[in-house]
C-alpha cells in the first residue's frame, strides 16, 4: 500500500486530483490511500509526527508555509519522499530546480500528464530498496519508520521499543514479525531481544555492542560470532 499525501489549499481542486489520481493508481494495479492537506504546515506537522508518506503533490502557492518551502522543510525531515510540484504558476518551474522534484506539473496540462507521471512514480519506487517500515500493531493503528534512521529495536514484553535517530515508539508487536520486513543484510541481532542497524553500530566488544549515538547494548556469547561476521559482510569486510 502506497501512501500519497496531496497539500493543496483549493478544496475543490483537491478532490478532483485526488479521485483521479486513485483512477491512475488503479489503472496501474497499484493500491493507494491519499491524504489530503489544506497548508503546508499541516502537513508538515504530520510528518514531524513519524508519519511518512510516499509521494506528495504539493501546490506551491499556499496560505502560510509555501510549497517550495515546505519541499525543503520535507527533504531536511524525510528526504525518501518524492515530490511533486502541482501548480498552475508556470513561472516558478526553475524555482523548484533547487528543491529537485520528481516532477512538474502545470496545472493547465494536469489531465494529460498525470497518468504518465503515475506510471514514472511507480517505476521509481519498485525500483527503490526498502525505505519503509510499515507496522501494524494489535490496535489497528499503523506506524511507518524510514528503514535508515532506524538505530535498533528492542523487544519488551508484548511491545516492541523502536530507536530512530530523533525519537522512539512502543508498538504492541513482534519482534521477529520487524525482523522479517528488514534488509537481512543491514539489520541483525545482537541478543534475544534486540535487532540493530549495522549503520548505528560504532564498535563490537565481546559483550557488548555500542552505537554512533553512545549507547550500549547486550551482545549474546551464543550471537558473537555470526554478529561480527554479519557486520564485517556489511561493511565490506
Amino acid at each position: 500500500m502506497l501512501h500519497i499525501a496531496i497539500v493543496e489549499d483549493d478544496a475543490e481542486f483537491g478532490s478532483w486530483l485526488r479521485d483521479r489520481l486513485s483512477d491512475c493508481f488503479s489503472s496501474a494495479h497499484a493500491r493507494a490511500e491519499f491524504d489530503t492537506f489544506s497548508t503546508g504546515d499541516a502537513f508538515l506537522a504530520m510528518v514531524e509526527d513519524n508519519y511518512s508518506f510516499d509521494a506528495v503533490f504539493l501546490d506551491i502557492e499556499l496560505p502560510g508555509t509555501d510549497g517550495i518551502l515546505t519541499a525543503r522543510r520535507l527533504s531536511a525531515i524525510r528526504p525518501e519522499t518524492l515530490t511533486i510540484f502541482v501548480s498552475g504558476r508556470e513561472d516558478l518551474v526553475y524555482d523548484t530546480f533547487a528543491e529537485r522534484p520528481f516532477r512538474f506539473l502545470p496545472k493547465s496540462r494536469l489531465e494529460e500528464m498525470l497518468p504518465g507521471t503515475v506510471e514514472a512514480l511507480l517505476k521509481e519506487l519498485r525500483s527503490a530498496p526498502a525505505r519503509m517500515l510499515v507496522l501494524s500493531d494489535t490496535f489497528g493503528d499503523v506506524y511507518s519508520f524510514p528503514v535508515d534512521r532506524i538505530l535498533y529495536i528492542e523487544a519488551r514484553n508484548k511491545d516492541c521499543r523502536i530507536v530512530t535517530a530523533d525519537k522512539e515508539t512502543l508498538i504492541r508487536c513482534r519482534l521477529m514479525d520487524i525482523e522479517s520486513k528488514l534488509p537481512q543484510e543491514s539489520f541483525f541481532k545482537i541478543h534475544r531481544s534486540y535487532l540493530v542497524n549495522a549503520a548505528s553500530v560504532y564498535y563490537i566488544g565481546k559483550q557488548t555492542v555500542s552505537l554512533a549515538n553512545g549507547e550500549e547494548l547486550p551482545l549474546s556469547r551464543s550471537r558473537a560470532e555470526e554478529v561480527r561476521k554479519a557486520f564485517l559482510r556489511f561493511a565490506g569486510g
